[in-house]
């Protein structure tokens, strides 16, 4: 025996035995503790790594329950290990510092190249299982059959883009019909050495399949959707862009308003952290307006006008980088979202940058979703001035009546200067 009487016990277990007369002197906090040294900067650093990883989270879980079924349905065998190889694979960039962004860059030449492995590897048990299950689908079709896997677990409306190798010449309009014989919205985006690239709209059970019969038709499917060089119109949306190619105006249709106060802009922001500029972002610097934006000339360009879906193409130099966005609205299941897509060729230096929405509604709070829940956060402040979301944060009015949500498929990084605004870094 000795001074110390050492327990075994569940963490939560010392936070039961403090005396309730302790307690009462203990300060009180409410919400997540983010750490403001060797954190802020590592959400968003090493961006093309985090997409890499997402993309594989999303894939590896497609391919697995895919997977499942050809195996059920006496195909091949469940190829576990071929699954275990990509996952080690991926789970190895999940490591401290790499992840994050925060390795030496030479450690991502060989990490980019893990992960593009582990993605041809999920991908080769998609195409195998799925080839493998439709084997055993009705996949008759007057023209050229196209099985659309959902491997979500919700029934979805969405885009399908596909490529084709067309028998014969090519055609110069196509008609795609669904499972039931119905047409749908459809489009030819290219057609070249013997292959189409097509957009179509389709319905899928989750978790399920749905086979798309796609055929040589003598004109396009008539479109519900519009588009010039400065607007975009779908059943939801109405959006008009400004001379320096921003998006001045998105315009609610069914709820009759407007959500910008101001125009969507990429906004450059000061960004010289006093040590580690892979992990830090300084309060002092995110305190600061933005230092410029991307801005004008831009060069816009029609680059979809379909039935299934529009797009405009907005290309830009600002302080030294190159900017291509492409801005999109789509029909039926589709349309409630605005989406925009950036290439972006940075070179810019002492700065980040961030998508601001300056919104119509206005709350303190906004709701971040993390895990398979939601937390609540307030406005910038000294120690929540850059803070992590896992796909997307809101902004809802405080009565309820109204809300918008910002999506991203591998940006993890925002921030809230105030009550109306939301900032994507």
């Amino acid at each position: 025996t000795g001074p110390v009487d050492v327990i075994s016990s569940t963490a939560e277990q010392m936070f039961l035995d403090i005396p309730p007369a302790y307690m009462a002197t203990l300060p009180h906090y409410q919400g997540d503790l983010l750490l403001t040294e060797h954190s802020a900067g590592s959400i968003t650093s090493q961006c093309y790594m985090k997409r890499w990883n997402f993309k594989n989270e999303r894939l590896a879980d497609a391919a697995e329950r895919a997977a499942v079924f050809a195996d059920w349905l006496g195909g091949p065998a469940y190829p576990q290990k071929r699954l275990n190889d990509a996952w080690t694979l991926v789970l190895g960039g999940q490591f401290h510092d790499i992840l994050p962004g925060t390795s030496h860059p030479k450690a991502y030449e060989y990490s980019w190249n893990d992960e593009i492995i582990a993605l041809n590897q999920f991908a080769c048990v998609v195409d195998s299982s799925i080839g493998a299950i439709a084997t055993g689908l009705d996949t008759e079709a007057t023209g050229v059959p196209l099985v659309v896997y959902n491997p979500l677990s919700i029934t979805r409306e969405d885009v399908v883009e596909a490529r084709i190798a067309w028998p014969g010449v090519l055609p110069t309009a196509v008609r795609v019909l669904n499972p039931s014989g119905v047409e749908v919205p459809s489009q030819i985006v290219s057609a070249a050495d013997g292959e189409l690239r097509i957009l179509f709209l389709a319905t899928v059970p989750s978790v399920g399949l749905a086979v798309y019969d796609v055929q040589a038709a003598a004109t396009a499917a008539t479109s519900t959707l519009s588009v010039t060089t400065s607007s975009l119109e779908n059943a939801r949306y109405i959006i008009t862009l400004d001379g320096n190619g921003d998006v001045a105006n998105i315009y609610d249709k069914t709820a009759g308003r407007e959500l910008l106060t101001a125009p969507a802009r990429l906004a450059f922001s000061h960004d010289f952290p006093a040590a580690w500029p892979a992990w830090n972002i300084d309060w002092e610097d995110a305190q600061q307006p933005p230092q410029a934006y991307v801005s004008g000339p831009a060069t816009v360009q029609i680059i979809e006008n379909g039935a299934a879906r529009v797009a405009l193409q907005v290309t830009r130099d600002s302080q030294g980088s190159h900017f291509v966005q492409t801005i999109r609205l789509a029909a039926g299941g589709a349309a409630n979202r605005v989406e925009f897509a950036n290439t972006i060729d940075w070179m810019s230096s002492i700065c980040n940058l961030k998508a601001v929405f300056p919104l119509t509604v206005a709350n303190p709070n906004a709701t971040y979703n993390w895990e398979v829940g939601t937390l609540q956060r307030g406005n910038n402040n000294a120690s929540k001035y850059e803070v992590p979301a896992h796909q997307w944060f809101d902004l809802t009015a405080t009565n309820g009546t109204y809300g918008v949500t910002v999506l991203s498929d591998c940006k993890y990084g925002s921030d809230k200067p105030d009550d109306h605004t939301l900032r994507l870094t």
